[in-house]
């Protein structure tokens, strides 16, 4: 993809300055340092609940993909977020997003590259609807897709064991209307 997200700006609604810019090299180191902290992977999927070695950080970060940026919060590179199971027939995609800087929590950071992936998917690449998922437990990726502008769509029980109990998967979706009656021009 040769076109990505407005370099830098201020979410107006979160006020916050993020950077979405083509990941680099030097990302998977703090990528893969990320993924090695519990408190970051304890509500990624399954996956990331095993070490994730350096290779594989790479593969993921710098691995082909439709749409994959790094974000950078307060000039440093602070997690990855994107688009994938692109359906080009459907205009269909999922949101994904990785804040594994824990510095960057709690900021409005995650919230702001949200809106900042939903707009781009809807008004630069064309997307009908966007799609994403949370644990339930997870309380900041409830807010972020809130906040966004996500509805929940259903939910799938006991989908994932964390922390010796099965927790559920929260099913949403934003469609390209929605998101123009909501975020006009």
């Amino acid at each position: 993809m040769t076109t990505h997200p407005q370099s830098q700006s201020a979410d107006a609604a979160a006020d916050i300055a993020v950077v979405l810019r083509p990941p680099r090299y030097d990302d998977v180191a703090h990528y893969a340092t990320y993924l090695a902290d519990p408190n970051v992977t304890r509500w990624l999927e399954d996956r990331c609940q095993r070490p994730v070695l350096f290779h594989q950080a790479h593969a993921f970060v710098l691995g082909e993909a439709w749409c994959r940026f790094a974000i950078e919060y307060e000039g440093r590179f602070v997690g990855m977020v994107g688009l994938d199971d692109y359906d080009p027939v459907n205009a269909t995609a999922r949101f994904f997003i990785v804040v594994g800087d824990r510095s960057a929590w709690n900021k409005g950071v995650g919230t702001a590259v949200a809106r900042r992936m939903l707009s781009y998917g809807f008004n630069i690449l064309g997307l009908r609807r966007i799609s994403s998922n949370y644990l339930a437990e997870n309380e900041a990726s409830r807010i972020i897709h809130a906040r966004a502008g996500f509805e929940i769509e259903g939910r799938q029980r006991q989908i994932a064991w964390r922390y010796g109990q099965w927790v559920d998967q929260v099913l949403l979706a934003v469609l390209h209307d929605e998101w123009q009656t909501h975020h006009p021009g």
